[in-house]
């Protein structure tokens, strides 16, 4: 049964991240010379750029053929229609059969990337029907030389672009998007997609055998590929895979005010701050909580005046630049917890509102605990 497009799995990209040039040639792979396309492993004499990166070559389907080895939608591993397009390629992620290790498919890109630049990779993926297993770990590496091995080798490399979770790819009906970003150092020439880890690492499941197959399953986990993107992006949200992956947790830093017997209002008040989630700007209900104290110790300390400073994050000035929604993110931050403690009898008058942005970070680093600490609004006595 053919089968269609799962919805849920289609990307969703704001029409700029579309506006960038694609800097994956051939990118769904449909410069073929079809008329030569018999037997799996064809890839590197017959479709366009691409090239197998071991001597376990990778494979390429195409419609319209008399084989059924390698015919879209039927083939030796199943049925699949391509993402686009007539055509897809093919590679094995996990093998139990020693005759047959994994392979990959790569290709140069049209120029190197840009260093310091922001990009989005997407790729699809498709488990056929017909394997007995699937994996996780199946990504995207960049590399600044041709990786080709003179063996069948597993390349065991760290990939710049996994699934989000990393999860088992166990979809049969229809594609899966795999994406992420990354900022380019500028040695990228070259992509490579396969799994990259070795096999003592990698989550493993077995698959049934669906309706409507009588051949036996393939001991191996072995995957469709369409549709290979590279585009340049100027901020993350342009490069949303999927309606799932619109779910980002939201990390907001926590804290704790410390006081002694000897803790002067000054004191307490210095160490007041108000933390957010990516891209938010309104008080939520912790900051209301904190700033509902510091209303009661100003009101109890009238002679006191504070400055409010809102700060954000490197990400969120990009953001800013594809939305105006989001520019001056730490300015709206600021002025909301002003406007808040007024709201609550402080007076203005006792308030001076600044912003910093991005500038004055209170951690370099880029785990997202870290970055967490940078979305803040800062309290202090004037």
């Amino acid at each position: 049964m053919y089968k269609t497009l799962l919805l849920f799995t289609l990307a969703i990209f704001s029409f700029s991240s579309y506006s960038q040039e694609n800097m994956v040639k051939n990118h769904d792979f449909e410069l073929v010379d079809k008329k030569m396309i018999k037997k799996l492993g064809m890839i590197d004499e017959f479709c366009q750029e691409w090239f197998s990166a071991t001597r376990m070559p990778a494979d390429i389907f195409v419609s319209g053929i008399k084989s059924d080895k390698v015919r879209v939608p039927d083939n030796m591993y199943g049925n699949e229609g391509a993402y686009s397009g007539d055509s897809y390629a093919g590679f094995r992620a996990y093998s139990k059969d020693k005759k047959l290790n994994r392979s990959y498919a790569s290709i140069k890109l049209k120029k190197p990337l840009t260093p310091g630049k922001q990009y989005c990779v997407r790729i699809n993926v498709s488990l056929a029907d017909l394997s007995k297993y699937a994996v996780n770990n199946i990504g995207v590496l960049l590399s600044n030389k041709k990786l080709i091995q003179s063996n069948t080798s597993d390349i065991i490399q760290k990939p710049q672009i996994l699934q989000k979770t990393n999860k088992v790819m166990s979809n049969m009906e229809g594609w899966e998007t795999i994406c992420g970003t990354f900022v380019a150092t500028g040695k990228e020439k070259y992509l490579l997609i396969g799994n990259f880890e070795r096999n003592d690492k990698l989550k493993i499941e077995k698959m049934k055998r669906p309706k409507g197959f009588t051949v036996p399953q393939k001991y191996h986990a072995y995957y469709y590929l369409d549709d290979v993107i590279v585009n340049e992006i100027e901020a993350k949200s342009q490069c949303v895979c999927s309606k799932e992956d619109e779910k980002e947790p939201e990390v907001i830093y926590s804290y704790t005010i410390k006081t002694t017997e000897e803790s002067t209002p000054e004191d307490i008040i210095n160490q007041y701050r108000v933390y957010y989630a990516n891209i938010k700007y309104q008080v939520n209900a912790i900051g209301k909580r904190d700033l509902n104290k510091l209303a009661v110790l100003l009101q109890q300390n009238p002679s006191i005046n504070i400055n409010v400073v809102g700060h954000c994050t490197q990400e969120e000035i990009n953001e800013g630049k594809v939305s105006s929604r989001y520019r001056e993110i730490g300015k709206k931050r600021a002025n909301l917890v002003s406007q808040y403690l007024t709201e609550k009898g402080i007076d203005a008058s006792r308030i001076s509102t600044n912003s910093l942005e991005e500038t004055s970070p209170a951690s370099t680093r880029t785990t997202p605990l870290s970055q967490a600490q940078n979305r803040r609004v800062e309290i202090s006595v004037q």
